[in-house]
C-alpha cells in the first residue's frame, strides 16, 4: 500500500494580504494532487525584526513600500478577489494568530474557518480584528462554542503568547522568512504568486 503523501505546510501571517489571497487557493490545489494543508500560523513582524533586520513600518521603506501599494490591489484582481484593507499599521495580528493555535488544537477544520474569517474582516471589510473581544467575535461566527473555550481570555494568557512563539520559532528552523509560504516534501516556495510553481512541482513530483 502506497504511504499517504505529506500534507503541505501553508505558512500566514493575517497582516499579509498575500497570505489572504493564498488562502483562498491553496485547499484546492492540493486536493486536485492528493494532498492536504496544514495550515500553520506565526508572526511576521517578529521575523522582520529579529531575523531580516527590518524595523522601519513597511509602507515606509523606499521604492518597495511604493510597489506594494501597486502591486496588492492589482494582485486582488488578478485572484478575483474583494479586497479593502485595514491598513498594515493598523492591525497586530498576535491575538489572532494565538487564536489560530489554540482553535487549532481543539479542530483543525474550525482553525481554517476561524483563518478564512480573519482574513475577510481585515482584507475584505477593512476591519483590523485586534482586540481580544473581536477575536472572540470572529471565532463566535464560524461556530466555536465559548462555553467550549473563552478565547478573548485565552488568547491573553503566557501558554498562548509562548505557543506563537514557539510555532514562530519552527518557521525560521524550516527556512520561512516571508508569508505566505507553502512547504512541499521539503521543497519552499514563498509568495502567492507562488501557486503554480507550486501545482507544477506536485505534478512533476520534483525534481
Amino acid at each position: 500500500m502506497a504511504a499517504t503523501p505529506a500534507p503541505i505546510d501553508f505558512w500566514f501571517d493575517f497582516l499579509s494580504p498575500y497570505g489572504y489571497f493564498a488562502s483562498t487557493r491553496i485547499d484546492a490545489l492540493a486536493a486536485q494532487h492528493g494532498r492536504s494543508v496544514r495550515w500553520r500560523a506565526f508572526y511576521m513582524r517578529g521575523i522582520m525584526q529579529d531575523k531580516l533586520g527590518q524595523t522601519r513600518p513597511f509602507l515606509e521603506v523606499p521604492l518597495k513600500g511604493d510597489y506594494y501599494k501597486r502591486d496588492v490591489p492589482r494582485m486582488a484582481r488578478w485572484f478575483g478577489l474583494p479586497f479593502k484593507s485595514g491598513g498594515l499599521s493598523n492591525f497586530i495580528s498576535a491575538n489572532a494568530c494565538r487564536a489560530f493555535w489554540l482553535i487549532d488544537d481543539l479542530d483543525p477544520l474550525l482553525a481554517k474557518r476561524f483563518a478564512r474569517e480573519i482574513f475577510e474582516w481585515h482584507h475584505v471589510r477593512a476591519t483590523p480584528p485586534n482586540t481580544p473581544e473581536q477575536i472572540a467575535q470572529a471565532a463566535a461566527n464560524v461556530g466555536l462554542d465559548p462555553e467550549r473555550l473563552d478565547i478573548a481570555a485565552a488568547v491573553q494568557q503566557a501558554s498562548a503568547k509562548e505557543r506563537l512563539r514557539s510555532e514562530t520559532d519552527v518557521a525560521v528552523a524550516a527556512g520561512v522568512w516571508g508569508t505566505p509560504t507553502f512547504v512541499v516534501d521539503g521543497e519552499m516556495f514563498w509568495g502567492a504568486d507562488r501557486l503554480h510553481l507550486v501545482d507544477d512541482w506536485l505534478r512533476r513530483g520534483g525534481w
